[in-house]
């Protein structure tokens, strides 16, 4: 599997979930998808959401229903189990590391 066909899977469920949270939950405007993480198999995947624990919580009592519709947006040979995280900022501070890590390569 090539690192470019992955990125565009996970590129492809981050702006379907993107879609499908707003259809779900149109009354919540305080949501972002910050990124999404598809394994290599595409067993399982992780999402990472930007907004408060209350909103986050009300996604988790979605779950089921957000990951239903997400089947209709992508089409992939596996649907994978996905699994919903706060984003603390943490992933963009991982990012800039491994920038700096590659550009002293």
């Amino acid at each position: 599997m090539s690192k470019n066909k992955l990125e565009q899977v996970n590129q492809a469920y981050k702006k379907a979930l993107a879609q499908v949270l707003v259809k779900e939950m149109p009354q919540i405007v305080e949501l972002t998808v910050s990124d999404v993480l598809i394994d290599p198999s595409y067993q399982h995947g992780r999402v990472y959401l930007r907004t408060s624990p209350e909103i986050f919580e009300q996604v988790e009592k979605k779950r089921s229903d957000i990951l239903t519709q997400l089947t209709k947006y992508v089409e992939t040979r596996y649907t994978p189990k996905l699994t919903f995280h706060l984003d603390d900022g943490q992933l963009d501070h991982l990012d800039q590391l491994f920038e700096k890590i590659e550009t002293k390569q």
